[in-house]
Formats: C-alpha cells, structure tokens, sequence
C-alpha cells in the first residue's frame, strides 16, 4: 500500500509541476490596461514609421484612429493574438497600421473586419477554425466593450 500512495504523490507533484508551466510562452498577457494600451498604440506608431510616415505624424493618427476605444484595444489585441498564435506579431501589426494609414475599420468586435484581416494576414483562403475563432474574438470584444 506504502508504494501505491508514493507513486501517487510523485504523479500528483509532478502534474502540479506541469500545470505551472506557461503553456503559450508567445501569448500576450495584460498587465495593466494603460501600459498594454500605450505598447499597442507605439508598436503600430513603429510600424507606420517602417511603411515610410514620420514619427510625429504617426503618433498623431495612432491617436486619432483609436481614441474613441478606450483601453479596450490592448486587451482585444491581446484576446486575437490569443486565439491566432500561428499569425507572427509583427505581421498583425503591420496589417493594423495599413488599415489605419487607410483610415479603414480596425474594431476587433466586427466579425466582417476581423475575417477580412484574416485574409489579408493567410492568403488563401480560411479554414472552418479561422472564422470560429474569429467569432469568438468578435464576441469577446463586444462583451469587454459593453462592460
């Protein structure tokens, strides 16, 4: 009986040890809403400074495309790089910054701009998982907007 209880203990401390461990290390966690939204906001600043623009400018339209979402952005970009991990964070930057350059939609809660960044960010076209997981972005979003 003594054997059984100690394999039993190594197997419960060692599925504890495993638990703990981080299981997406990539994955974008919230630590606060004003420093997650102000990291945002200067990464798609970096990136409309990489397409060419000047940094002033750049921080003038990154803060007046997003000025009326709140902090809501920073966790809404956190839940899409969440839920679409194979997507590379410097490509989901770029694409934010080509749709504000172009004064286009960039709500994370609008299933239809959602799908279209999907496809411009694959190439191909989206696999039954792709507009499932952008449906549960699109819900997340409306939920924390609407909180």
């Amino acid at each position: 009986m003594r054997p059984v209880m100690t394999v039993m203990g190594s197997l419960i401390l060692a599925g504890n040890l495993l638990l703990a461990v981080p299981l997406r290390p990539s994955a974008v966690t919230v630590r606060s809403a004003e420093q997650s939204e102000h990291e945002v906001r200067k990464a798609v600043a970096e990136a409309l400074v990489a397409r060419g623009l000047e940094a002033g400018t750049a921080q003038q339209i990154v803060a007046e495309h997003f000025a009326p979402q709140g902090s809501g952005l920073a966790v809404s970009y956190a839940h899409f790089r969440m839920l679409f991990p194979e997507y590379a964070s410097d490509a989901v930057l770029a694409e934010m910054a080509r749709r504000v350059l172009h004064n286009e939609g960039l709500a994370f809660n609008d299933y239809d701009q959602l799908i279209g960044m999907l496809h411009r960010l694959e190439g191909v076209a989206l696999t039954p998982s792709h507009y499932e997981r952008a449906r549960h972005c699109a819900l997340m979003s409306r939920y924390l907007s609407a909180a």
